[in-house]
């Protein structure tokens, strides 16, 4: 299933499997963690997901010990507005440690929701340093509500950014409810957009209603595994690839044999 492909509204060209790094801090050692990213480039995958909120920061870190040196092997994309409380984490204890108090007390496990600029500058700058990195090739707004954001002074930093040179795209990451408005309207933010798919319910019907081709999409393994059916990754794969034709599909696991099957 190896393939490259220009993302829709940009000039960015990514793998047809795309590596989600939501749950690489579930690995305890990092030496595994390393392993596994570099499976997943072996595999054919060379774009790759992440967030600052992905273990607390430690997604961010793992992904850019992996890429130092090589920046250029590979596109990044990672997010801005929903942020662990507290400092970043770079030790896997941690992190452990943080969920561990998360599950007796639930406010602390939940993310800082914030969509003031100086926030998003502030989260930008940590999140290259954390990727030892001068750019990420997409900056997503993770699980945005239109109602809260200022878009015009968001778009306006985005756009001074590129200039810069920091990212190279930007746009809406996150569930239907949460990304179609911006896409109904139209609006600027929502020049790439990645958003969680099923072959069954189809959730992102919402953009070929509209004539949008599909960008980057997830979630069809984890529907298949909430629908009872029987589970055929490969099968699932190939046909969430043919039905995102135009862009990148999101797959993690925390296993390398799992991605070689999904990547063969």
């Amino acid at each position: 299933m190896s393939g490259r492909i220009v993302i829709d509204n940009t000039s960015i060209e990514v793998s047809r499997l795309s590596f989600g790094t939501s749950s690489l801090h579930h690995i305890f050692f990092s030496a595994q963690r390393q392993a596994l990213l570099h499976g997943v480039e072996a595999a054919g995958i060379t774009h790759f997901d992440t967030a600052p909120y992905y273990g607390y920061g430690l997604a961010e870190c793992d992904l850019g010990k992996f890429m130092v040196g090589r920046r250029s092997r590979f596109t990044v994309s990672t997010k801005i507005g929903l942020y662990p409380l507290g400092p970043s984490s770079t030790h896997i204890a941690s992190v452990l440690i943080r969920k561990t108090i998360g599950k007796l007390i639930n406010q602390i496990a939940l993310p800082e929701i914030n969509w003031q600029v100086a926030r998003a500058r502030e989260s930008l700058s940590a999140s290259l340093k954390r990727l030892q990195s001068d750019y990420v090739d997409f900056l997503f707004l993770h699980e945005p509500d239109f109602a809260l954001l200022n878009t015009d002074e968001i778009l306006s930093w985005l756009e001074q950014e590129q200039i810069r040179g920091t990212i190279r795209a930007w746009g809406v990451a996150g569930v239907r409810a949460r990304v179609a408005p911006f896409v109904v309207e139209g609006h600027l933010l929502a020049r790439v957009v990645q958003t969680q798919d099923s072959l069954d319910q189809r959730q992102a019907d919402f953009l070929t209603d509209i004539g949008r081709r599909f960008q980057f999409t997830y979630g069809y393994l984890s529907a298949t595994r909430l629908s009872n059916k029987p589970i055929l990754p490969m099968v699932t794969i190939r046909q969430a690839l043919l039905r995102n034709s135009t862009g990148s599909v999101l797959v993690s696991a925390r296993r390398l044999r799992h991605i070689n099957e999904l990547s063969s």
